[in-house]
């Protein structure tokens, strides 16, 4: 119960986005009121090789077939550049800059429409109201 594996295939869609094949280890914080969240841990081998695109990061997402409905209007809106736009402006004023290459933008485009594509592949199987989760979880402390 809870949001728990939502959580896990929010995390899996973003590792896929930043190519991060080596996600061993989160850790999760619960309040006293039920409300979790995960806590990322290593994410050390993201933007690696920009051509490669490790599938099976995914796995949560294309085995469970679900999501919740804000992510996937969040990466809906991501879409058409926009993704890569939002990347480079917020990486624009680093002392590094860029910090990642117009390969690596383009990898995460890519990633974006494959995510996509694996959310509607499991909306066509299944229907749209038992993929897309809505995910406003009611808390006794608000």
């Amino acid at each position: 119960s809870g949001p728990r594996l939502l959580d896990i295939i929010d995390t899996a869609v973003f590792d896929y986005l930043i190519g991060n094949a080596d996600r061993h280890h989160y850790e999760s914080f619960q309040d006293d009121e039920g409300a979790s969240m995960l806590i990322l841990l290593d994410n050390a081998k993201s933007f690696g090789n920009p051509s490669l695109d490790e599938r099976s990061i995914l796995a949560p997402l294309y085995q469970c077939c679900i999501i919740r409905v804000s992510t996937w209007n969040r990466l809906n809106y991501l879409k058409n550049g926009v993704l890569k736009s939002a990347l480079k402006s917020a990486m624009a004023h680093d002392p590094i800059a860029p910090v990642l290459s117009e390969p690596h933008l383009d990898a995460t485009e890519q990633r974006l429409l494959s995510v996509l594509a694996t959310v509607k592949q499991c909306t066509d199987q299944f229907g749209a109201d038992t993929v897309l989760v809505e995910d406003r979880m009611p808390l006794a402390h608000l």
